[in-house]
């Protein structure tokens, strides 16, 4: 009788504990499912009993708190890894833009240098000397064509004068001819009258 007394008193408290530590499990439960880990922890403590300088916690509070931050880390490492892969890919996307970057700036700079430069005769020249030699070219053929027309007017103002004293010339001629042919004619009716003048009579 007294055996069985005592089964069931140890019966009786056993189911007690569970029954606490199955609704103390639950109750952190609830409360932990609202709060982060830093909140768990202070819930815990608390919770906890006080037991002269020490906090006595319950073993399954713990043991929730214990698996709650391991799952919290897990997921902290998880989205660390994740980033991690981010920041990789990140930095693989910012060298290939850094190589595509450079070989775009080689190219601009290649194309530039062919566009400032202009092939004169053979040689490659830039446009700054390439527009020096065309404006010089220039400015020697306007001073060739000035120096042409000037001696074009001056040849023509020549030309001129001289057509002007040719035709003075022939002028004067025309009227040396004339006078001549006046004189000749005078001469030959002198001649003419000299000699009806001094015929002799028969």
């Amino acid at each position: 009788m007294k055996s069985s007394l005592l089964k069931y008193v140890a019966f009786s408290l056993l189911m007690s504990f569970t029954t606490i530590s199955f609704a103390q499990t639950t109750s952190y439960g609830a409360a932990f499912d609202t709060l982060n880990v830093k909140d768990q922890f202070e819930h815990l403590y608390k919770k906890s009993n006080t037991y002269e300088e020490y906090k006595v916690m319950s073993i399954s509070g713990y043991n929730l708190l214990k698996q709650n931050s391991i799952d919290s880390i897990g997921q902290y490492q998880k989205v660390a890894r994740n980033l991690q892969q981010e920041i990789n890919t990140l930095k693989n996307d910012l060298t290939a833009a850094n190589a595509a970057t450079t070989s775009l700036q080689e190219e601009l700079t290649a194309s530039q240098q062919a566009k400032d430069s202009i092939s004169l005769m053979g040689i490659e020249v830039s446009k700054s000397s390439y527009n020096s030699i065309m404006w010089g070219l220039i400015i020697c053929l306007a001073a060739i064509l000035l120096i042409i027309l000037s001696l074009y007017k001056r040849g023509h103002h020549v030309v001129k004068e001289t057509k002007n004293r040719l035709e003075e010339v022939q002028e004067d001629l025309e009227n040396l001819r004339k006078n001549a042919l006046v004189r000749e004619q005078k001469l030959a009716r002198e001649l003419m009258d000299f000699k009806l003048k001094h015929k002799p009579n028969r």
